[in-house]
């Protein structure tokens, strides 16, 4: 089956709506006149959740030859969601593991990359979030 823009917003519609539905289960939803925290964010994911639905319904039901087909490309989505991961774990380790790791893993996913552009990458990305981080945030991140 081709995938199409709608199926693939529909499909992310649904996994957002989902998502924002199972966190606000907990919190309690009140009634119109008294609306509790949980109110707004039920009501929002599930206008968002049968919205991607009908998206979803709609790329299934209106496919043809003139709607526009989506090639996805897999190895920069997986390695740039990898570098995003990959910070998160190292970031214990201090800013500069974590930021060398997250601009080589950008690197890598960039189809037209240089090798000689790499060191001036990854001293720029280390002194860019030192100077907003540490600098200007005062955040207490380790180096």
């Amino acid at each position: 089956m081709p995938i199409t823009k709608d199926g693939i917003g529909g499909v992310l519609f649904i996994a957002i709506g989902l998502t924002a539905l199972m966190l606000a289960r907990h919190y309690p939803a009140g009634s119109a006149l008294s609306m509790g925290p949980g109110f707004v964010p039920v009501i929002v994911s599930s206008l968002l959740l049968g919205l991607g639905v009908l998206l979803f319904c709609r790329g299934i039901l209106h496919r043809n030859e003139e709607q526009e087909r989506v090639t996805i490309a897999w190895r920069p989505l997986l390695l740039v969601t990898a570098a995003i991961v990959g910070f998160a774990l190292l970031i214990q380790f201090g800013l500069i593991v974590a930021v060398t790791y997250l601009v080589i893993a950008a690197w890598v996913a960039d189809p037209n990359r240089s090798i000689r552009a790499l060191p001036a990458l990854i001293v720029v990305g280390i002194g860019m979030t030192m100077l907003i981080f540490k600098v200007g945030l005062q955040l207490p991140i380790s180096l």
